[in-house]
């Protein structure tokens, strides 16, 4: 019989890397994650504030300039060469990803419409508007945001505790390795749904759309860069903040592993909830469903398979090839 395609993944030649020295990639790991979450969230402000742009537009186009930057990083310091290589994967994290944003888009419009259709037709509904809004912005920000990503933290727990939503959060969690590329690698409806359960609690509470925006560009910049395949020393950030280091034990074939550290963009609610892990010397490398990834490598499956009865049952010589112990570094340098 021949071999099992989950045994190994054919990737290709690897990706050219550029060389650096044990010291200076020691040095830029330490240093280069609060300037890689400030630079961009810096420019989208400049942006919005300075220039005027308007700045949904503005977190777009900061957002495709990082993920080049990103892209870049990710060859000249990774956190694992085997990463970088060819997975079979980067047509359908594309389009995936693509639907992302029209997704979001029409969720958000439906989910506010049903908010303010129940707010007219219940008036006390209308009592929770109780946002404080005399008090220094800087305090409104940390609590918006906290409140912004109680909704989506939520929406990610129940995303791999509800089996049907844990059939559509599957397409994200197949990838077998983390990259700028599969950030937005997410089933429409997996998408959709994060939307319709986060933005109901800010938005009854009054949180002022300006803070939303903020959120938005935090989650976005946040998001791709808990992805990114950089060797990233966060230290004390990977205890409130979602971080490289927090996010790839989330994506460990390791239930253990992967029922944590939910946030989107903070730890907090993790923390209070106990469900926030903290990264060792030891975090595996290879990431995804492992032997239980029976996600299909055709994109219509990938779509269709959740609302099938069986779900995911890709036939073997269908199903996304992940990377196997020893395939990629045995530990991980945090």
């Amino acid at each position: 019989m021949g071999e099992s395609p989950s045994r190994h993944i054919a990737m290709g030649p690897p990706a050219a890397l550029l060389t650096l020295s044990d010291r200076t990639t020691d040095a830029l790991s330490r240093v280069l994650f609060p300037v890689l979450l400030a630079a961009p969230l810096g420019a989208w402000l400049w942006l919005w504030k300075t220039v005027g742009w308007e700045p949904n537009f503005a977190i777009m186009t900061v957002y495709w300039a990082y993920f080049l930057v990103l892209v870049v990083l990710e060859r000249l310091l990774p956190f694992e060469p085997a990463w970088n290589r060819r997975d079979g994967q980067l047509k359908n994290d594309l389009i995936l990803s693509a639907l992302g944003f029209p997704a979001s888009t029409l969720a958000a419009i439906a989910s506010l419409w049903v908010l303010m259709w129940t707010i007219r037709t219940f008036q006390p509904l209308v009592s929770l508007n109780v946002w404080p809004v005399h008090w220094p912005f800087a305090v409104q920000l940390i609590l918006g945001v906290l409140l912004w990503d109680f909704g989506n933290n939520l929406a990610h727990r129940w995303a791999h505790k509800v089996p049907f939503l844990w059939r559509l959060h599957a397409v994200h969690h197949a990838a077998p390795r983390l990259s700028v590329v599969n950030t937005g690698r997410f089933h429409p409806l997996d998408l959709a749904k994060s939307v319709i359960i986060g933005a109901p609690i800010p938005f009854l509470l009054g949180v002022p759309e300006q803070i939303a925006l903020w959120y938005a560009a935090l989650n976005a910049f946040t998001g791709i860069l808990t992805h990114a395949n950089i060797h990233l020393q966060c230290g004390v950030f990977n205890q409130f903040w979602s971080t490289p280091n927090t996010h790839r034990l989330h994506h460990s074939p390791d239930a253990r592993e992967t029922d944590t550290n939910y946030g989107e963009v903070t730890m907090i609610w993790d923390r209070l909830w106990g469900t926030y892990l903290k990264p060792t010397g030891a975090t595996p490398r290879n990431v995804g469903l492992g032997a239980n990834c029976l996600v299909s490598t055709r994109l219509l499956d990938t779509l269709i398979h959740p609302f099938t009865l069986r779900g995911h049952r890709a036939p073997l010589e269908r199903r996304i090839v992940t990377l196997e112990p020893g395939q990629a570094g045995p530990q991980a340098r945090v």
